[in-house]
């Protein structure tokens, strides 16, 4: 929480000036590519006046995002508590959140951006994503049986919902309520009308901000990151056999994956990659124009063999359950082995530019398939209750739960989400209790 002195500077008119001309330009260039300057010069102020709150750009950026995160926090607990029951409770904080990213959607991209400050900003975005986590868990008191629910589930949804704000996708979040009151149940709360509580309505924003453009390379050092920010240790790049540089190349894939792995992606420079490439920087310019450049090309080339086990071993199964629990577990089997690569296509790729987020997107994307073909037999029934928002939901609940375990510096221990994913991502199609049955399989 903000302390007594932060808040009494966060309610002085010079820094919401400050904070403001931040949000706007952070949403149109990007993090990397706003600096002081521009900010000062939109605010109208000089450099003292900004020195008087802020040390330095990620101390703005960051304290901005903890300040926007509070505020979040409030008008959620404040609509979670306008009811009484827990699904409605849940349906208030839906409308909430939806209604204050289409009100104000210059803060909406502010928070996707400000995740490549690094990962003490996206701690705070995890912080945000647990308590919205926490909230929907509580319908686990509703049950009789609190534990035939994975304490994962709220985990997925809540970064389910995320994943569809990222992708600006706006579906129905109050789905989250089936696994705890059951198909039936869940299938009624989503029947009924979706019309916000008045209380909830607002006047929504009819123009988007511009999309945020190219970001350049830059030479930006993270060692002003403040010693909250826990790097991950330096160690061998773990790429697989089929990586291993035989040119300069395929060198400089390997440099760019170790050095991320050291420095996060913002914080990564030419410099960082050609040392760990063991080339020089006239090599490097000899393969790619830029960091960017460099960067698809090693996520292309990982995710090139993340599909390639994942197709293999879906293939491989007897049937379609058993398939997705196969495909899943070489996923998890693939990015725990290699840990410097699960950070650089689950986490990095999500802040590197517009370029290598359609790529993320469209890999996401090509995961929705596999369980796709999950409906087919299904009876009418389970085919009513699936959404055509139904497996990118799944795929992106499944993507965060990773993708957190990996920020949190827990790449190695990813196998075991096998049965909770298992089982998040079989129940819609096949019901709770042969979801699970499958998830524990030996």
């Amino acid at each position: 929480m903000l302390d007594l002195e932060t808040r009494e500077r966060a309610a002085s008119p010079e820094r919401e000036r400050i904070v403001k001309a931040l949000i706007e330009i952070a949403a149109e260039r990007g993090y990397a590519e706003t600096s002081v300057e521009m900010i000062l010069e939109r605010a109208g102020l000089d450099r003292p006046a900004f020195d008087r709150h802020f040390r330095s750009k990620y101390d703005c950026f960051l304290s901005t995002w903890q300040q926007i995160n509070e505020e979040c926090m409030g008008e959620i607990l404040s609509a979670y508590n306008s009811e009484e029951e827990w699904p409605d409770r849940l349906r208030a904080v839906a409308y909430e959140i939806v209604a204050s990213l289409c009100h104000d959607p210059g803060r909406a991209s502010f928070a996707v951006e400000v995740l490549s400050a690094g990962d003490a900003a996206r701690a705070r975005r995890d912080m945000t994503m647990r308590v919205i986590a926490s909230l929907i868990d509580a319908g686990r008191n509703e049950m009789e049986d609190p534990e035939s629910v994975p304490h994962t589930t709220a985990e997925a949804l809540a970064g389910s919902a995320y994943g569809q704000v990222y992708a600006k996708v706006v579906r129905g979040q109050a789905a989250a309520v089936m696994p705890y009151l059951g198909m039936d149940a869940g299938l009624a709360e989503l029947a009924r009308d979706s019309a916000p509580n008045a209380r909830y309505r607002r006047d929504v924003a009819r123009e988007s901000t511009d999309k945020p453009a190219d970001k350049s390379d830059t030479e930006e050092s993270a060692e002003n990151y403040p010693p909250e920010l826990a790097r991950l240790p330096p160690g061998r790049h773990g790429l697989p056999r089929e990586f291993v540089a035989h040119n300069q190349r395929e060198r400089l894939i390997a440099g760019i994956a170790e050095a991320i792995a050291e420095n996060g992606y913002s914080g990564t420079t030419i410099a960082h990659i050609t040392r760990h490439a063991a080339v020089s920087r006239r090599t490097f310019y000899e393969h790619f124009a830029s960091k960017d450049e460099c960067f698809v090309a090693a996520y292309d080339t990982v995710m090139a063999e993340l599909r390639e086990r994942v197709s293999e071993a879906f293939e491989e199964a007897d049937d379609w359950p058993h398939a997705i629990k196969a495909g899943i577990g070489a996923m998890l089997h693939f990015l725990a082995a290699e840990p410097h690569l699960a950070r650089l296509c689950m986490v990095e790729a999500l802040v590197a530019g517009p370029v290598v987020v359609e790529r993320y997107d469209a890999a996401i994307q090509g995961f929705v398939p596999y369980f796709q073909s999950g409906r087919e037999g299904r009876s009418p029934e389970v085919l009513a209750r699936l959404s055509a928002a139904t497996e990118e939901a799944l795929v992106g609940g499944m993507v965060s739960l990773i993708s957190r375990r990996i920020i949190a510096g827990k790449t190695e221990e990813l196998e075991e989400l096998l049965p909770d994913l298992v089982e998040f991502t079989l129940t819609p199609y096949l019901g709770s209790e042969e979801a699970a049955k499958v998830a524990k399989e030996e």
